[in-house]
């Protein structure tokens, strides 16, 4: 049996490959398509690299376009010709779901991998991905009642993450094998996997540290790398500050750590349910922002929050991203000023996503396929 597949973020590589491996084990599959690293150890052949769909923004992404239609073109053309049993994807939905669509028009099977974020915006998606899809495989609760009435078929798996992240993890432990110190506050900063993110929120995450450790000179930081690339990178804008960059080992260093800083996305719903004190902040082009705020439909920004439907970490969006601000919120779980409530709230979170993904998914998988 031969399945294409198509990831286009690191989480998406995450989320698919265990997926992959037990589908393959229940019914020999060869995976082919694009494929981050995960994926491949998995046994999926990218037939393109999974780096090169990863971008955000609605400005940003202007300049890759014709590359990233280029790229869905040979994909339409590879499942025109080798007729794969299905397509399965996952994120990356305006690249992925026309890409479904088109699989569906040939009579091969469209399964997509979380939902996209039509409980934050642009709600009115929801009949036309419906159309697109032979069935779609949510990661939140509450998603399903979304598509309710469209005839596709949506099932609430559970998050991978939540199964595969311990809750409140001892941090010496992790610090012990980061080789960091037991006995001082340690700050994970996570500036985004993407270099476009990393090249414009770190300086301003340099720059919150910067003023810490002016007042607090024992706090230390790390970093965690998504790729090698942004290893190098992250290196030479850390220049001779006391930080250490690793690469990848994010939920070690999510572990480890006291309080994160992170650019809002994924990982912020991994730092809390890693049970850590979390400040999400995040800036883009200006544009960007303003075509997407006004189609925004919540309150809040970061999926904690959302999850939690309170404020449960601070969310400091574009002009409320600054270095003052950050500090501000970050100086009180540094020093160990949060209350009990964040952990019983995150706790609660953690239960509510918690299951075992790879199985529910694998089963409607292969029931979709049958």
């Amino acid at each position: 049996m031969q399945i294409c597949v198509a990831a286009g973020e690191v989480s998406g590589d995450q989320i698919l490959a265990p997926i992959l491996s037990r589908v393959s084990d229940l019914k020999p599959a060869v995976f082919s398509g694009i494929a981050g690293p995960h994926m491949q150890a998995s046994g999926a052949y990218p037939l393109f690299p999974m780096d090169r769909l990863s971008v955000m923004g609605i400005m940003e992404v202007l300049p890759r376009v014709p590359e990233l239609l280029s790229i869905r073109r040979h994909m339409k053309h590879y499942l025109e010709v080798s007729e794969p049993s299905a397509l399965i994807t996952c994120d990356a939905p305006d690249f992925n779901l026309p890409l479904c669509a088109h699989a569906k028009s040939l009579g091969i099977p469209a399964i997509h991998v979380v939902s996209p974020s039509v409980w934050a915006w642009r709600r009115q998606r929801i009949p036309k991905i419906a159309k697109q899809l032979d069935a779609l495989l949510c990661v939140f609760p509450f998603e399903p009642e979304l598509y309710k009435g469209t005839g596709l078929r949506c099932e609430f798996v559970g998050h991978p993450l939540a199964a595969q992240i311990e809750f409140n993890p001892d941090p010496e432990r992790s610090r012990t094998a980061l080789d960091l110190p037991l006995g001082c506050p340690i700050l994970a900063i996570l500036p985004g996997s993407r270099i476009s993110e990393v090249k414009r929120l770190l300086p301003l995450f340099l720059g919150a540290f910067d003023r810490l450790i002016e007042h607090h000179p024992e706090i230390e930081a790390v970093i965690p790398a998504a790729s090698s690339q942004l290893f190098e990178r992250i290196q030479a804008m850390v220049g001779s500050r006391p930080i250490r960059v690793v690469r990848g080992e994010s939920r070690q260093v999510l572990a480890a750590s006291t309080a994160v800083l992170l650019a809002s996305g994924t990982a912020a719903l991994e730092s809390v349910l890693t049970g850590r004190p979390t400040v999400a902040a995040y800036q883009m082009n200006p544009w960007t922002y303003r075509m997407v705020k006004g189609k925004l439909h919540t309150e809040f920004v970061t999926l904690p929050n959302f999850l939690a439907q309170k404020p449960l970490i601070p969310e400091l969006i574009q002009n409320d991203a600054t270095v003052d601000s950050i500090v501000s919120a970050l100086l009180p779980m540094l020093l160990d000023q949060v209350s009990d409530q964040f952990l019983i709230e995150a706790q609660a979170i953690h239960r509510s996503l918690s299951g075992d993904v790879t199985d529910r998914a694998t089963d409607v998988i292969l029931e979709t396929l049958r």
